[in-house]
């Protein structure tokens, strides 16, 4: 009886060990493929984030900057004088403490915005303008002590703008004694198309004269 003898693996075309030699490399081959898709997988997101904190960053940095030059500008070396501001600061001073006094008095009286009766509200209103141009008039004289004159022309049209303001007070009190629904209208500035409250209280403020402010009681 013959018994075949075994194949031999080293034999050509036995799937022997090149089989699985070439089966192992296919199967490296795959993994090294499918872990390099893998790995792509991971970075493109990564690579995202990381410019997307580049970009923040770059806008933080932008903001700082910014807000760092107006500061600057607002506070610092840079900073800018207001338009209106007196070199002199002696008619401010002035004109602060005389203008204090006047508020003093006018605390006094009734606030006339919370008087519900309009003819009351109008007496109340006559005392503070009474108060108020005596105030002027005595601003007036104190002009003399700015002594530029370019600047004490800015200090008499800031008393023309008070007067004008004066006088818009004087017909709402007019008004109110003929119509309890009346309002106070403020006028404009000649040629600025702005209330001339905001060019009083600007001068005020450049100035440093708080109670020189355009009043709030009516």
């Amino acid at each position: 009886m013959t018994v075949d003898a075994p194949p031999d693996p080293s034999a050509p075309g036995t799937g022997g060990t090149d089989g699985v030699t070439a089966g192992a490399a296919e199967g490296a081959t795959d993994d090294a493929t499918a872990g390099g898709d893998a790995a792509d997988g991971r970075g493109a997101p990564e690579r995202g984030r990381r410019v997307g904190r580049l970009v923040i960053a770059a806008v933080v940095v932008a903001l700082v900057s910014m807000w760092g030059y107006v500061v600057y500008l607002a506070f610092g070396p840079g900073r800018q004088p207001p338009l209106d501001r007196l070199d002199d600061p002696a008619f401010a001073e002035a004109a602060e403490e005389r203008c204090a006094e006047a508020l003093e008095r006018i605390e006094e009286l009734p606030v006339a915005s919370a008087t519900p009766d309009p003819v009351e509200r109008a007496e109340v209103l006559d005392a503070a303008n009474a108060a108020y141009e005596a105030m002027l008039d005595d601003l007036d004289r104190l002009t003399r002590l700015v002594p530029d004159p370019e600047q004490r022309g800015y200090a008499e049209e800031w008393l023309a703008d008070w007067r004008l303001h004066l006088n818009d007070r004087r017909e709402y009190a007019d008004a109110l004694r003929r119509d309890p629904n009346a309002r106070l209208l403020v006028s404009e500035k000649p040629g600025e198309g702005r209330h001339v409250t905001a060019w009083i209280d600007e001068f005020a403020l450049a100035n440093r004269m708080p109670s020189c402010a355009s009043p709030t009681d009516a």
